[in-house]
């Protein structure tokens, strides 16, 4: 390992620099938690027809600012690296961090256009087959239940035929639940937030990330672990929220492994390795490692359907899937009946599927259109 380390960075030049500038682009889309939850209510409540998200994160991000730090750094790799490899990898992720503030500029402006257009370059379309295999998954849902005697799922799957019975795609090559996996057996609850706390420490002490914090998060109220790439931190919420979520601790351990033996690992072999870069990944590199992440945490919890189906429908919906884009009420509408029906408890209600998915579509949303949260990443394999 300390050979690795002492060896001449390939990019010891330009990393520092690069990472100096280098940014999340989800943690500038998250929104005040107080804000977000009153216009939840009221979209709920059918007092507004679509929330206003906000974005405050946005206003204290200087983006011309960074945008001109990505351009005198690309200007000079260009000009002064002798290496073509390292220039090549180096113009091309520069590029990705310019069109995602350009991406974030739409975002602060409004603009679901070029919001759109950013985001299909930088994460690129929904594929044809995996569209296919979405639509083959709603309409197999509709056949379970177009026929219930609960009148409830009766209707939810009738209005659900009614969008997805004409649209005809084909699911692409491979696509076979069988090699899902079936999961460890992790009997038990998490018992404390020290226990959690000592469980991420181990895992980071496992992979040798010595410069990565576990913080408990006290004071934003957060209700979901936290890993932030950009400071290299693990948020935990405080015992209250912690407890009152009842996470299993097969839970945990295959949250670890998505994030810590995945996402961080990538981060601290990548930073000791001679390219540098490879810690904060190249462009568009996101793609693949959330599909890899998502399975890698499948293996601990097990999993009888592919990670990110709704969220991939969602964004598709929003996209035109059904022949027009959609807003962020007629989505929530059409996925509130998904919910509903794909929900593994027999006594769930329409009003919880309809609660629930707000949230979501709080996530793959932006305005009128879908915004990128680390789960979109795994829908768009």
């Amino acid at each position: 390992m300390e050979s690795i380390r002492n060896q001449e960075k390939l990019d010891g030049r330009w990393y520092k620099r690069f990472e100096e500038v280098a940014f999340e682009d989800y943690e500038k889309l998250l929104g005040n938690k107080n804000v977000r939850e009153l216009e939840k209510i009221k979209f709920l409540s059918d007092e507004v027809e679509n929330p206003d998200l906000g974005y405050p994160e946005l206003e204290s991000f200087d983006l011309d600012e960074r945008e001109s730090t990505l351009l005198s750094l690309k200007e000079d790799v260009l000009e002064m690296e002798q290496n073509d490899a390292v220039k090549k990898i180096y113009r091309t992720k520069i590029n990705e961090s310019l069109a995602t503030l350009r991406m974030l500029r739409a975002t602060k402006n409004g603009d679901d256009r070029k919001f759109s257009r950013y985001a299909d370059f930088i994460y690129g379309k929904p594929a044809s087959g995996d569209i296919g295999y979405v639509v083959e998954h709603v309409k197999s849902l509709v056949v379970q239940h177009v026929e219930s005697e609960n009148t409830n799922k009766q209707q939810a799957a009738l209005r659900l035929q009614e969008i997805f019975e004409g649209l005809s795609q084909s699911s692409g090559d491979g696509v076979e639940k069988s090699i899902l996996p079936g999961g460890e057996d992790i009997p038990g609850k998490l018992e404390s937030v020290d226990e959690a706390v000592l469980a991420f420490e181990e895992a980071l002490q496992e992979i040798d990330a010595t410069d990565w914090q576990v913080v408990v998060d006290s004071e934003s109220g957060i209700s979901n672990f936290s890993v932030s790439q950009e400071y290299k931190v693990v948020r935990i919420p405080s015992e209250e929220k912690l407890m009152s979520r009842n996470i299993s601790k097969k839970k945990l351990k295959g949250l670890i492994e998505h994030e810590i033996k995945t996402h961080v690992a990538r981060r601290s072999n990548g930073e000791r390795s001679r390219l540098q870069l490879l810690g904060l990944g190249l462009d568009r590199y996101l793609k693949a490692e959330e599909g890899i992440a998502a399975y890698a945490e499948q293996q601990v919890t097990g999993a009888t359907e592919f990670a990110g189906v709704p969220r991939f429908l969602s964004i598709a919906l929003a996209k035109g899937l059904g022949g027009e884009m959609l807003d962020f009420r007629q989505t929530h509408t059409i996925m509130s009946d998904y919910r509903f029906l794909s929900s593994s408890k027999n006594d769930v209600k329409p009003e919880q599927a309809r609660v629930t998915e707000s949230t979501s579509c709080n996530t793959t949303h932006h305005e009128f259109d879908c915004i990128v949260h680390s789960p979109v990443y795994s829908c768009l394999l």
